[in-house]
């Protein structure tokens, strides 16, 4: 099994570790954060509603950079090993991103960027690789006119090829061991919908045969996903089933980020809303509140969210919980 290096690749003794609290060099294990606003895709599935939403809300304030850096330095004491970057939008384009990984990577974490792509030139490429970061690159169809229909785009798909080729040619995508396990710098995910549904396996082969970690997964009912839901995404219960089933058989499980012993951010990190605020999930809102960047330190987060939300290592999600 390989795994995608700084997203799954941790032991069960860490968990456990992470779990016990009574240590403050071993509080945490990654964490996320959320860059500024901004997408060049008007993807249809997108839950920030092509980079103007957080889960579903209006985007008041940012984080600045002396934030950014409190966070990183502050989770790398705790034990972070990753930081994982997921934009409201397209992560490359916050003009803050260099900043932020060199951030990252001189504190002895390795940065996680979830992009669609199109940003990937051989500059951008040779700093990725220099500052030791794994890319995960949302690619939703390999063929151009679906890629453009889910992605809402026109001339962005051949850009996409090249940043896939431009990562290869440097390097990325080769298989090491971090503890214990086999990971690689370089994934794909794609979002399992009625519009590409039977184009899977072509996808999954494309990785094949360049050496990609492939995942898939299922997009959640939000933003823009919720106004297309039954056009483009899953038009019945038997498409919803059927997505469902090629997400278990071509993948990990529905989660991007659950691991083998529960979701990253809720048991074993936290993650930061792009304006600071402590969250669960990217795409799903806390009901409860454990704090801010801003105005409170990593230590008083974690441990907030500790009391808040009591951590366990199955498949359990308190926001899904939450919303029943």
């Amino acid at each position: 099994q390989i795994l995608l290096r700084g997203n799954g690749d941790f032991t069960k003794e860490q968990f456990e570790q992470v779990l016990k609290a009574d240590d403050e060099k071993h509080m945490m294990l990654s964490l996320g954060l959320t860059t500024s606003p901004g997408c060049n895709m008007r993807c249809v599935f997108c839950y920030s509603d092509s980079g103007t939403r957080e889960a579903g809300n209006e985007i008041r304030e940012l984080m600045d950079l002396k934030d950014f850096e409190k966070a990183i330095s502050e989770s790398a004491k705790l034990g972070a090993q990753s930081a994982i970057l997921v934009g409201i939008g397209e992560t490359l384009m916050d003009k803050k991103i260099r900043e932020i990984i060199e951030m990252i990577s001189a504190n002895g974490m390795y940065p996680l960027v979830f992009t669609n792509g199109t940003l990937l030139d051989k500059e951008m490429v040779k700093f990725l690789r220099r500052n030791q970061t794994t890319i995960y690159l949302s690619l939703n169809a390999v063929k151009e006119d679906i890629f453009e229909k889910i992605s809402g785009s026109k001339g962005l798909f051949p850009r996409v090829m090249e940043g896939i080729d431009n990562c290869l040619e440097e390097g990325f995508g080769q298989i090491t061991e971090r503890n214990g396990h086999q990971v690689t710098d370089f994934a794909v995910n794609t979002m399992v919908m009625k519009e590409n549904m039977d184009n899977i396996d072509e996808i999954k082969e494309f990785c094949n045969r360049k050496n990609i970690l492939f995942t898939c997964r299922l997009p959640e009912k939000l933003g823009a996903a919720k106004e297309s839901w039954d056009a483009l995404i899953a038009g019945s219960l038997e498409d919803e089933e059927k997505m469902k089933n090629i997400a278990m058989n071509h993948s990990l499980g529905g989660e991007v980020f659950r691991t083998d012993y529960g979701c990253l951010f809720w048991v074993a990190g936290v993650l930061l809303g792009v304006d600071g605020k402590a969250r669960l999930c990217y795409s799903l809102n806390n009901r409860k509140d454990f704090g801010n960047i801003k105005t409170d330190s990593m230590l008083e987060i974690i441990k907030k969210k500790n009391g808040a939300y009591k951590p366990r290592m199955d498949y359990f999600c308190p926001i899904h919980a939450e919303m029943v």
